[in-house]
Parts: structure tokens; sequence; C-alpha cells
């Protein structure tokens, strides 16, 4: 039970960090804008452990896959959305990270062999990749293909394809670690691979602070940063990286329902569609996981019974 809640609790945070992330780029550079976020979040890590008295020591062993991981979710991942998101709405954005689930179940069956390759799987993938495309289908004809629309595109892609081996690396490596001291070391890797490319290619004087933004950037560094991969990291103690990352393809359907909710935007027969057509993609992909936990269930009956 406590698991369903930190899912559904991530499916609404991450869900609304997609317009976040766009008012933030309102006043910073894209990779600065990244690095101030985690910033943030680093901060308010540090202060809970010194609170809980949680120890951040990690063994030698263990740096290099945590730089490895922090590179690629961090710099390559975040780094990319933040830039590719100048170029695109967040709608459209989220169709091209939609293909994290599968880049997940890829790298997860056939380059690090952490489970079993199952054809249901893959199709449920494929199913609900498809469903976050009619839903925002509108948004996405409405970009025209330009030069840059096609280089944010494929910066997107390039960062879902980063994220999904980071945790692949992460749930093979580097499980054994407290959740809060992993998002931690990891952060602050992330932080400076973020920081040394935004003082490489982009201007600190570029920033340009509101309380707009500034409430943005605090939500996405104490939530959407902070609090929401210390939850992550430890489902990724309890799930498998292929469940978890379907987390990406109900996300921007909380997004949808906050704009209908605040904004009253009208929810399109198409809309539904591709709601129905997500859903039933999870369904299948997780099929076998449900069959297992009620054959389990009934085993438990019976040896009561008897």
């Amino acid at each position: 039970m406590l698991q369903l809640v930190a899912f559904v609790f991530l499916c609404f945070v991450w869900g609304t960090t997609w317009v976040a992330i766009k008012v933030t780029l309102e006043g910073f550079p894209p990779f600065l804008g990244a690095s101030a976020r985690f910033i943030v979040a680093i901060l308010a890590l540090s202060l809970y452990t010194r609170w809980q008295n949680i120890s951040l020591k990690v063994e030698r062993r263990d740096f290099p896959a945590i730089i490895i991981s922090a590179f690629l979710m961090y710099t390559l991942d975040y780094g990319l959305v933040y830039w590719g998101e100048q170029y695109l709405s967040a709608g459209v954005t989220a169709i091209f990270f939609a293909t994290f689930p599968l880049f997940t179940g890829i790298w997860s069956n056939f380059l690090f062999r952490h489970e079993r390759f199952r054809w249901h799987k893959f199709t449920g993938l494929i199913l609900g990749f498809l469903g976050i495309v009619v839903v925002f289908y509108d948004q996405l004809i409405a970009t025209h293909f330009s030069q840059l629309v096609i280089l944010a595109t494929l910066a997107i892609i390039a960062g879902a394809a980063g994220g999904a081996m980071s945790v692949i690396i992460i749930q093979k490596y580097l499980n054994h670690l407290h959740p809060i001291t992993l998002s931690f070391h990891q952060m602050l890797q992330g932080i400076i691979f973020l920081g040394l490319f935004g003082l490489l290619l982009e201007s600190p004087g570029a920033v340009q602070m509101n309380n707009r933004v500034g409430f943005a950037l605090l939500y996405l560094g104490l939530v959407g940063s902070a609090l929401a991969f210390t939850i992550y990291y430890w489902l990724l103690q309890h799930l498998s990286a292929i469940t978890l990352s379907l987390i990406i393809y109900i996300t921007p359907l909380v997004a949808l329902v906050v704009d209908y909710w605040v904004y009253g935007e009208v929810v399109a027969m198409r809309t539904i569609l591709g709601m129905f057509v997500i859903f039933a993609g999870i369904a299948l992909t997780e099929a076998e996981r449900y069959r297992n936990v009620l054959h389990h269930r009934k085993l438990k009956t019976s040896v009561r019974n008897s």
C-alpha cells in the first residue's frame, strides 16, 4: 500500500514539474537553471541528513557508478530536457520523453540483462507511448518540425535514453545505498557537471529572478527533486525499473487534469482515447506482476484455511 501511495505521489509531483521547468526557463538559461534546481535540493537534503543523523558516507568502490549514473541522469537527462523545452511545449516535451520506458526496457533486457525479456511488456510500453502521441497530437503538429524543433526533439530523446540507463545502473550497482545518501551524492556530481556546462555555454548575467521564477525553482528543488528522488530511489529498491518508468506515461495526464481543474481546459475526445490507450499499455506491461500477486494471495489464503 505504501508503495502505491509513493507511486501516485511521484506521478502527481512530476506531472506538475513540466510546467515548473517552463517557468524557470523564463529566468534561467537551461543548464544554469537545472543546476540551480539541484543546488536547492542538495541544501535541503544536507539539512535533513543532519537533523535525522543519516550518514552520507559511501564506499570508494561505489563512486564510479555514482559518477556515471549522475552524468547520465543530471547532465544528459535533465540538461538536455531543460535545453529542449526552450523550443517545445511541455506537452510535446512529454511525448518525446515518454521514450524513457522504452529505453529502460531495452537497456534492462539487452544491454545489462537485468530483467528477462517479455513480449507483453514491450507491447505495453509501445502502446503507452502511442497513447502519449494521441493525447498531444495537436501540439506535436503545431511545431511544424522546424530545425530547432528537430534538434530539441533529438535532445529530449537522448536525455530519456541517458536517464533510463542511469536508472538501470542504480538498480544494478547502487541499490544497497540509503535513498537519501544516493540522492545526495548523485545530485552533488550532477551539480558539478551541470554547473560546468552552464558556465562554459551560458552567461550568468542572463539570469532574471522574480517571484514566479523563484517559487518554481523552490518547488522543483524541494518537492520535485529532494523529496521526489528520495522516494523514487526507495521505490527502485522494491519495484522493477520498467514498472517504475511507467510514471513517465502518467505524469502528462496529471498535467492535463491540473489544467482542467485550474484553467477549465476542455478535454477532447482524442485525449480520452489516448488515456485509454496509455492505461491499456500499462495494464499489459504489468499483467504478469498482477497475476503473480493474485497467485501469491491465493496461496496465502489456502494455507490459512488448511
